[in-house]
């Protein structure tokens, strides 16, 4: 892993591009917006992902969202 977000903390054991911040601001704002109930969730589209056939972190839709928010 590159970088983790906790909350509005992002931590990351090197300087991130733009691309790589962006996708972690995406996080730190679906933390705003699901307070604590982020990480059941996270984990729940984790097992919705997978179960539907995809990949548990790829497929995630915090993921998909946040790759979304690098790119554009």
């Amino acid at each position: 892993w590159l970088a983790i977000t906790i909350g509005r903390d992002i931590w990351t054991w090197r300087a991130l591009s733009d691309a790589e911040l962006a996708h972690e601001l995406e996080h730190v704002r679906q933390w705003q917006r699901y307070g604590p109930l982020y990480i059941p969730r996270y984990a729940r589209a984790s097992w919705r992902a997978a179960r539907a056939g995809g990949h548990w972190y790829r497929d995630n839709v915090f993921e998909v969202a946040a790759r979304a928010a690098a790119s554009g």
